[in-house]
């Protein structure tokens, strides 16, 4: 079907863009525990827009899967009772995915573990 071809497709880009973006962050956290301040290591901005179409991705993903769940129950086969719960546990995964991507989007702060504002300290 194509639905489930869109969907592994666009949810396999996502995570391909989110390991990328992952990546880029790697050098802000060790630039954070060298100078244990937060305001010397700004999140690149190629991460922010990485993370942004990993979540759009997620979310096509997503519409791909409820659209393959539409036509799972409009025409039924023999497949649908394993085709069913299984689309379902993965509109699950890839809605609390793009909700993670989409928080890290708004928030790439989240890897300032260890480092504090350099106002405060």
């Amino acid at each position: 079907m194509l639905a489930a071809l869109i969907a592994v497709t666009t949810f396999g880009t996502a995570l391909l863009f989110f390991a990328l973006a992952e990546g880029m962050l790697d050098n802000r956290k060790g630039q954070l525990v060298e100078s244990h301040c937060r305001s010397d290591a700004p999140a690149p901005m190629a991460a922010s827009a990485l993370y942004g179409l990993a979540a759009g991705l997620a979310l096509a993903s997503t519409v791909a899967l409820v659209f393959l769940l539409v036509l799972l129950f409009r025409y039924p086969s023999r497949r649908s009772a394993i085709a069913v719960p299984l689309t379902t546990v993965a509109v699950l995964a890839s809605t609390l995915f793009m909700l993670g991507v989409g928080y890290e989007t708004v928030r790439p702060a989240s890897a300032s573990a260890g480092s504090h504002s350099c106002g405060s300290g």
